[in-house]
Order: C-alpha cells, then structure tokens, then sequence
C-alpha cells in the first residue's frame, strides 16, 4: 500500500511540474502593388470622315495592391494628343471603375484629354487576382480632315502609395 500511495505521489508531482514553451511567430508579407494592361499598342483606324470615335472598352489595366490607400496616375507623353511631326489630332481617356466601391477619387470617370497628369485614388486593397477596369478611348467629331500618316502617343500608367 505504501509502494502505490508512492507512486501516485510522484505521478500527482510529476503533473504538476508539467514543462511548457512558448513560440513567436512571425510572418513577413510581401508588398504587392503592380498595374498591368492587356495590351502594349493599340492601334485605331480613323477613316478621316469626321465621325467621332468612342470605344468605351478600348482596353483594360489591371490593379494589384496589398495596401488599402494607394494612387494610379495616368499620363501622356504629349498631352493628350497622337502627334505626326507638327500635326496633333486630341483624344481623350476615360476609366470605367463603377463597378467597385475600393475608389475613393477617380479623375478619369468621364472622358478626359491627358493635359497634364490624372489619378484615381483607391482605399481599399485588391483581390490576389486583381481588380480589372475598362479603358475607354474618343477622338471627338472635328470638320476638317486631320493629313494622313501615322500618329502616336505614349500613355503611363503608375501606381504609388498615398
């Protein structure tokens, strides 16, 4: 009897002095903040009639971000105009991003010429697939013939933290 009182002594001691350990961890998360489109060159054919041109859905950017406020800029190389040497014929940009309630300011929600540099400012952070919005282009009607050719512009587009 008194061996198994010894016994459960020890085994009541022994649980009681029960070892613990704790561990920290730590996660380090990547910052992901990106824009892309889905295409390099957009090519538009004006026919030289006149007519106005409007393509709402011209092409789309993409917007990848893991941080809740953060700016997309978009500008032109020459001021919101496709240039042949001295001849400009304007155009103007427009970004679609109703769809989605992460934008806090969009300058760019109605069709706007690139004269200088315009943002859309987003609070909320994206998807890991990315938030994609329509990039709609117009050349406004005009009444004299613009001198054929080839005219080009180059459009920025860049991401910054707020």
């Amino acid at each position: 009897m008194k061996k198994s009182f010894l016994l459960v002594l020890i085994g009541i001691l022994a649980a009681s002095m029960a070892w613990g350990a704790t561990i920290n961890i730590t996660a380090n998360v990547t910052q992901v903040l990106e824009v892309s489109v889905d295409a390099a060159t957009w090519t538009i054919e004006l026919n030289n009639t006149g007519t106005a041109i409007q393509k709402d859905d011209q092409g789309t950017f993409t917007v990848k971000a893991s941080k809740s406020n953060y700016t997309v800029t978009f500008s032109s190389g020459h001021s919101g105009t496709l240039v042949n040497g001295i001849e400009a014929i304007p155009y103007k940009i427009k970004v679609d991003t109703a769809g989605w309630n992460g934008v806090a300011t969009n300058n760019l929600n109605s069709y706007t010429q690139l004269i200088g540099a315009k943002t859309i400012v987003f609070n909320k952070k994206t998807p890991t697939a990315g938030k994609t919005f329509n990039i709609g282009f117009n050349i406004e009607a005009y009444t004299d013939y613009y001198i054929d050719g080839e005219y080009t512009d180059t459009l920025t587009i860049s991401i910054a933290v707020s």
